[in-house]
């Protein structure tokens, strides 16, 4: 998708003031805001981007600004106050149609999408996105967390995909495209959002309780591979707690694995019995990413001591691999472990 250049939607009009825009992606919502001025906003799209940037809040907003009722409806804009603008912003909209992951469940049930046996197609996203509209001529359907369709899940979409009501748009929330199918990904368009930066990054903390300066916020979202939702973790003092004591490990002559992995491990714990396996899979790799971060500076500091570059070059690879051993769901007592020994074995003499 090109960004162009359109006109961007009018910050105020006459008699009120549009709820505050998603934070960044301007090139985005300018392609949105001309697209729908055009009346040629319509398909399905597949929002790609990693955790917490906005790419939900954005198709939320396009919802707001179809169905505002203080707006003229050819604007990507919404006064947030009206009647429709609050029941989307609390997921009760009737022609807001949502579905995601439960939180007790490795993939979007099928069921979501077309209903339990007994009742196939007559429940489910599906059906719902091609019931009339109750308000308005539009509907908005999202389906968050595409990330975790099944084949079977993905196969129930790929007709309401291909073609989508005339009066609906349909929105997949994903990290990563290509851990969609072939099949999903041809059937939208596909919509690269990226990590804020510098003042934009520091007003979307703001807006989870934050306040950090911007090269901090830039630092711990680069930290998390431009996940903002593990960066806000880690901005907070528990987070700056957490880095402090694997970076501490980390920086002796000789890492003890024992002690690496006992500090590792604790860490996990804390998040106690009742977070689920996505929660923990996921602050795992925060913590092989904070090793990530540190050998990648140890590696800039020591570019002129050959003795220890190539040592370093191993930890650093051995704890990228790491991260997508976690990504592929590996034991995570014996990733840790592992991770923990070769770190040691390939510490400079």
């Amino acid at each position: 998708m090109t960004d162009g250049n359109p006109t961007l939607a009018p910050d105020t009009y006459q008699g009120f003031v549009p709820a505050e825009r998603p934070i960044g992606h301007e090139g985005v919502k300018r392609w949105f805001a001309t697209a729908l001025a055009k009346g040629r906003l319509s398909g399905s799209f597949l929002l790609v981007g990693p955790p917490g940037i906005g790419k939900a809040g954005l198709a939320k907003w396009v919802a707001k600004s179809l169905f505002c009722e203080r707006q003229p409806g050819v604007e990507l804009a919404c006064c947030g106050t009206c009647p429709s603008c609050i029941q989307v912003e609390a997921d009760s909209h009737p022609d807001l149609v949502q579905v995601r992951k439960p939180d007790d469940r490795a993939f979007i049930p099928v069921e979501l999408l077309i209903g339990p046996p007994e009742n196939r197609m007559r429940e489910g996203f599906n059906r719902d996105i091609r019931l009339r509209p109750f308000r308005g001529g539009r509907k908005v359907a999202i389906l968050h967390d595409a990330d975790y369709l099944n084949e079977e899940g993905a196969n129930s979409l790929l007709k309401t995909l291909e073609e989508p009501p005339p009066d609906a748009i349909l929105f997949l929330i994903a990290t990563n495209e290509q851990r969609q199918l072939p099949t999903i990904r041809s059937r939208c368009r596909i919509i690269r959002m990226h990590p804020p930066k510098g003042e934009q990054a520091v007003r979307l903390m703001r807006q989870r309780g934050i306040e950090c300066e911007s090269s901090a916020v830039d630092r711990a979202i680069a930290i998390c591979a431009g996940d903002c939702e593990a960066a806000a973790i880690f901005l907070t003092e528990e987070g700056s707690r957490v880095r402090n004591a694997i970076v501490q490990r980390l920086a002796v002559k000789g890492i003890d694995p024992i002690e690496l992995s006992q500090t590792v491990s604790a860490i996990m714990e804390e998040l106690g019995s009742t977070a689920t396996g996505n929660a923990k899979r996921d602050r795992l790799q925060d913590v092989f990413s904070i090793a990530v971060d540190y050998f990648r500076q140890q590696l800039h500091h020591e570019a002129t001591n050959p003795k220890v570059i190539g040592p370093l070059t191993f930890r650093l690879d051995r704890s990228v691999d790491a991260i997508g051993q976690a990504l592929r769901n590996a034991n995570q007592s014996t990733l840790i472990e592992s991770w923990a020994t070769d770190l040691a074995r390939g510490c400079p003499s």
